[in-house]
């Protein structure tokens, strides 16, 4: 469910260049005229109007400034580009030819409705572009209909690495309306009054934007970027209600919902085994169908609609988990989350903010994720951890999904590898996955087609250094159980790549999800200086190497046992009478999903002699 009004999605395309200039010491594209304006009405729809003139400055931005796009819904809004040209560098002002405005529309046959998308896309292509020119584009969205009867909700952000020489917000509405308003890091608004409507008006200026370092990755906030936010709800809550009302009874069992579930469940009689089946049937059974029609926005397809298409967005995916699950006797509730890389929310309650709808299992204290395919019963994508989630229908609405549990994300490997004296290897490799990872790891290799099939350990060879053949063991690639493996047998060429004398780092031949190698390069990395996302894991590795006569170790690494709060290590390096034996077994025991610059230091900390120890490399003679 995309609450966030589409009206901005033409402008984030126009400055996706100015967005993106990050460690640059010329911007290539600069934004000389940024102005978005809001007029409400009293019943919460807006009027929104954006005019940006943006001057080239590099050849790098020619084609991506060459077109720009904005879409809105036609059941609910209409468009019109008001003005759009090219600016010389002498004055000149070229308007955009009548023939380079290209309209597409979503609609069904004949005069039918369109089915999953009633989107309108007004397209212009800028001819004869050159370095010094400037873009200009004005157009104007216009609610025909409110999504949220009587509300509006928005936040408008400025980014601190984008150049900006006139930046402009301006919101109009009634005074009567009660619109509460947030700014940070704003200057304060110029307000004035005319008979019963009240102008806001923000003005923002970055001549020296701020130079992107890969330290700044990880989890922002909104409160950390110049930004207004607007809202006429009075908490998240009223949010929750406002979507539930409508889609709540949609979650209604019908008969033949009710003749589904038994069709699924059968004799299965366990209340958490028969929730079990229902959500792996919606998450097998119903795919994903986005871009919503009008208010079906937020709120969800009648349930036979979604099961005749077999087809659904995210809370269509919802509803229909909570109606065969009532049906089954078992308690749910859907549940608002934001499915972007926000993990607060604002003080002022927005709808964007909580864009995506799930699903809770009181009963079991579970969240699950219907639209998230192939993630197994008891876990969430990894996105979604550590987040805040407003309940719809609850006592307590506001809550917080739980942290990943590392104990419940783990990795076996075993493999025997054969040296001969020409330095070529044979070898088997077996991988045992649980968890999240066993769930992905099935689905890529479910998707790998015959053909791909018998390239496939080439490949996985070759993105390691070496060159060689091998098959693939894909195993019971069906269901969705959070356990899988797999293997492969492999016939290395160069695996000892060196002469007479050499030396080689010992890894597993092919990468695997939740490698002990992750801590090789540990001291490379560079790490956030803000929260981040993180998480742990367990992992096991055994090696069996068998050498041939002639081929002998002259220094292994040392044995290292490491011993923490978050990070536990284990390395044995073992001589045997035909070769070696390894045994590696890592720990990251991450409590949280969301970690601070001090823990990814401590992590940091902890690892160094780990990644000595697995870059040590192992001298050879033949």
């Amino acid at each position: 469910m995309r609450f966030i009004r589409h009206v901005m999605l033409g402008a984030v395309l126009m400055v996706a260049s100015v967005q993106g200039l990050w460690a640059q010491d010329k911007a290539p594209v600069i934004s000389k005229t940024w102005h978005m304006q809001y007029d409400i009405d009293k019943d919460g729809r807006s009027a929104q109007t954006m005019t940006m003139r943006n001057e080239i400055t590099q050849a790098s931005a020619l084609e991506s400034m060459k077109t720009f796009s904005f879409s809105f819904s036609t059941s609910i809004q209409r468009g019109e580009v008001l003005d759009a040209y090219t600016e010389k560098p002498d004055g000149r002002k070229i308007p955009v030819p009548a023939n380079n405005f290209q309209t597409t529309t979503n609609k069904g046959s004949g005069n039918a409705a369109p089915m999953f998308s009633d989107r309108t896309s007004i397209s212009v292509v800028f001819s004869d572009l050159a370095v010094g020119d400037i873009v200009g584009i004005s157009y104007k969205v216009s609610d025909t209909e409110a999504i949220f009867p009587g509300h509006f909700s928005q936040v408008q952000s400025f980014s601190p690495y984008a150049v900006y020489e006139d930046g402009m917000l301006t919101i109009r509405a009634p005074k009567s309306l009660k619109l509460a308003i947030e700014t940070h890091l704003l200057a304060e608004p110029t307000v004035s009054d005319q008979d019963d409507m009240r102008t806001l008006q923000w003005r923002y200026q970055n001549l020296k934007p701020r130079q992107w370092d890969d330290a700044d990755a990880g989890i922002w906030r909104v409160d950390e970027s110049p930004s207004v936010i607007a809202s006429t709800f009075e908490s998240y809550e009223a949010i929750a209600a406002a979507y539930g009302e409508r889609a709540t009874p949609k979650a209604a069992p019908t008969p033949r919902i009710r003749a589904l579930v038994q069709t699924i469940v059968g004799t299965e009689s366990k209340p958490i085994e028969r929730a079990r089946l229902l959500y792996e049937w919606v998450s097998q059974n119903i795919t994903y169908g986005g871009n919503c029609i009008g208010i079906g926005a937020v709120v969800p397809r009648d349930l036979n609609v979604v099961l005749d298409n077999k087809m659904g967005d995210c809370k269509d995916h919802a509803t229909l988990l909570q109606a065969l699950l009532s049906a089954a006797d078992i308690r749910s509730e859907q549940v608002l989350i934001n499915s972007g890389g926000l993990y607060d929310l604002t003080k002022t309650p927005v709808v964007s903010l909580v864009n995506h709808v799930m699903n809770y299992l009181p009963e079991f204290k579970l969240y699950v994720d219907a639209t998230a395919k192939d993630i197994p019963f008891g876990y969430l994508p990894m996105g979604s951890y550590g987040k805040p989630v407003i309940h719809v229908g609850s006592a307590v609405a506001l809550a917080r999904t739980p942290d990943q549990q590392h104990a419940k994300s783990e990795q076996r490997i075993t493999m025997t590898l054969r040296i001969a004296k020409d330095g070529s290897a044979t070898g088997e490799m077996h991988v045992t996955l649980r968890g999240e990872q066993a769930a992905s790891t099935r689905a890529y290799l479910r998707d790998i087609n015959k053909e791909t099939e018998k390239d496939f350990v080439k490949w996985a060879l070759n993105s390691v250094g070496f060159k060689g053949k091998g098959v693939v063991i894909k195993g019971d690639t069906s269901g969705m159980s959070d356990s899988y493996g797999f293997g492969i047998g492999f016939d290395i060429s160069n695996y000892l790549s060196g002469g007479a004398t050499g030396a080689f780092i010992l890894a597993p031949v092919i990468n695997t999800p939740n490698p002990v190698m992750t801590f090789a390069n540990v001291r490379e990395r560079v790490e956030p200086n803000r929260r981040h996302q993180c998480w742990g894991f367990h992992s096991y590795e055994t090696f069996d190497i068998t050498l041939a006569p002639g081929v002998k170790l002259l220094s292994l690494p040392p044995t290292l046992k490491v011993r923490s709060k978050i990070l536990d290590f284990d390395a044995k390096y073992q001589r045997t009478k035909t070769g070696l034996r390894v045994t590696r077994e890592v720990h990251d025991k991450t409590p949280v999903s969301v970690c601070g610059p001090e823990m990814a230091a401590e992590l940091q900390k902890l690892a160094s002699p780990i990644a000595d120890n697995l870059k040590t490399q192992m001298l050879y003679q033949r």
